[in-house]
């Protein structure tokens, strides 16, 4: 796979995100605990051996990313199975300590993508919007808040500024998401996803509602980690339920340095 198609995905999962809500401030998007200053992050393919015990296969990606001792992204690499430079992004922050501007550079220091982050009177996220190395946009997505200053709706828009996808999202009494309701460009509900979490706030479950065919299909991925002394996870393995069996399908294991 090329820089330009790794690139494209990660312009997908840029404005796509996950359970957690983007907010602009960097520890906290990244669900972190503590002064982290570096972590390196490795993926692999998990699998059983022949005695079905746990073991780590292939390794797929790798990601390093680096923070400023005011819990600020410094920058994040992306490293082929090879430890060779893939592309890394740079951020810019404003004085208030809220993302503004990554730079995404290859492999050759050239800029080939920029992300946006844009705020109210009130320093609250409300746009995200991403350019490709021709400063063109590529997509924006446009977020709503409820009373609290919770992301409420994130809307996903194409290159032409037009809604392909609305998320609608409900939180439980502790302020985690609990829900996301998916509508598509016809404002027919697509998917509906929910999640539920460990004492440390991280996901131990994501169910997947799909109402794309006539019956309704559910997957559900579960999520077992282990912990440092701060509370940060170290190692995940995700596991794929198939009736009532856990089919592992990936394992990440962190190395986390602190200041």
């Amino acid at each position: 796979m090329n820089v330009k198609h790794i690139f494209a995905a990660f312009l997908c999962m840029a404005l796509a995100g996950g359970a957690m809500a983007q907010t602009g401030r960097d520890l906290q998007d990244d669900e972190l605990h503590g002064s982290v200053k570096r972590i390196d992050a490795v993926m692999y393919e998990a699998r059983y051996d022949l005695n079905d015990n746990l073991e780590a296969g292939d390794q797929l990606e790798h990601l390093v990313t680096e923070y400023k001792q005011d819990g600020q992204r410094r920058s994040q690499t992306y490293l082929s199975v090879a430890e060779d430079i893939i592309f890394r992004t740079r951020y810019k922050h404003d004085g208030f300590g809220l993302t503004t501007l990554e730079h995404v550079i290859d492999n050759q220091e050239h800029v080939i993508g920029r992300t946006y982050y844009i705020y109210d009177a009130e320093h609250t996220l409300t746009e995200v919007y991403v350019e490709d190395a021709e400063r063109q946009v590529e997509s924006r997505m446009l977020l709503k808040h409820d009373a609290e200053g919770r992301i409420s709706q994130r809307s996903f828009n194409d290159h032409v500024n037009d809604v392909y996808k609305r998320e609608v999202y409900t939180y439980n009494p502790d302020g985690s998401i609990n829900k996301a309701v998916v509508y598509d460009r016809s404002k027919q509900k697509v998917q509906e996803k929910r999640w539920e979490y460990d004492e440390q706030g991280y996901a131990t479950s994501y169910t997947l509602y799909d109402y794309t065919e006539e019956e309704v299909e559910m997957f559900v991925t579960l999520y077992k980690r282990e912990y440092d002394s701060h509370g940060n996870w170290v190692r995940c393995t995700e596991y794929d339920m198939l009736g009532d069996r856990m089919i592992p399908t990936y394992t990440t294991v962190r190395t986390i340095e602190y200041f």
